[in-house]
């Protein structure tokens, strides 16, 4: 049997294990309403992590990652020194 494969989020970078090809991936056991299905393949290419799947489907506001505050944070930086 072959080993879910690690990827990345597209969403908020943060890696996790995609079992899509062995056919026994844990997204498959997540109810997703169709607004959520059509939502995720108009903005996302590929799988989404575990929490974020589970934000779009709460319809929670979404909290960054810290690696996407930390990317933020340096962009300003690096806009601020080009100014």
């Amino acid at each position: 049997m072959t080993s879910a494969a690690p990827v990345v989020c597209p969403r908020c970078s943060e890696p996790f294990e995609c079992g899509v090809d062995t056919g026994g991936c844990w997204c498959k056991s997540v109810p997703l309403s169709d607004a959520t299905r059509s939502a995720f393949a108009e903005y996302y290419e590929g799988c989404l992590c575990p929490t974020c799947l589970g934000v779009l489907e709460s319809g929670r506001p979404p909290v960054p990652s810290v690696r996407e505050f930390l990317t933020s944070q340096l962009k300003l930086m690096r806009n601020r020194k080009g100014t």
